[in-house]
């Protein structure tokens, strides 16, 4: 049935069509990829550098890296992965020297449900605890956490954009996860 159909294979097919138009010199077809891209690239940008200005040179760097070697896209991998893997060593060159990787956390909200004064301020409470739990991950484990909560990678994606191995991603994860449920219930 196409009603069942994985909206995530619907994706990768337009992504993959989108690639060869965009080698045989349609621009217009760059510019559709690019603008499905840019956000996520600039969120993993501004992940690293926490300065906006810096992470939109940053995103238009990688889309500069795109453009430029988009040819060499064979389709092993989604597009996606081996976009986040191309902004993802980007990043990583680009910081190298600095040692410093702030979480997207950082950005996180938990939802609104339209309650009141009292109920708004422990959402804002949970809100920076959360954040604050994350930013005190190793690094290592939150650019895991990451790509697996906020961006919904699954763990052989992040494998492939971080070059680490699908069960080292799985540890990470989990100890993130244990490290962050102690954290949070206050048995640090």
């Amino acid at each position: 049935m196409t009603q069942n159909a994985d909206p995530g294979l619907h994706s990768a097919q337009e992504d993959l069509t989108l690639c060869r138009e965009t080698v045989a010199g349609d621009q217009a077809a760059f510019a559709r990829l690019a603008g499905k891209y840019r956000k996520r690239i600039f969120s993993l940008g501004y992940g690293f550098f926490r300065n906006s200005d810096d992470a939109e040179d940053f995103a238009q760097d990688v889309l500069v890296k795109l453009y430029t070697s988009i040819a060499s896209f064979r389709g092993e991998s989604r597009f996606s992965t081996w976009l986040m893997r191309i902004a993802y060593n980007t990043a990583i060159n680009s910081i190298k020297r600095r040692k410093e990787y702030t979480s997207l956390a950082e950005d996180f909200d938990v939802a609104d449900s339209g309650e009141g004064p009292e109920e708004a301020h422990l959402r804002e409470c949970s809100r920076d605890a959360i954040r604050e739990a994350v930013t005190d991950l190793p690094e290592r484990y939150r650019v895991c956490v990451d790509m697996f909560f906020f961006y919904d990678m699954p763990y052989a994606d992040i494998s492939d954009v971080t070059g680490l191995p699908v069960n080292t991603i799985k540890s990470h994860v989990f100890r993130a996860k244990k490290l962050l449920r102690d954290r949070l219930s206050g048995g640090e």
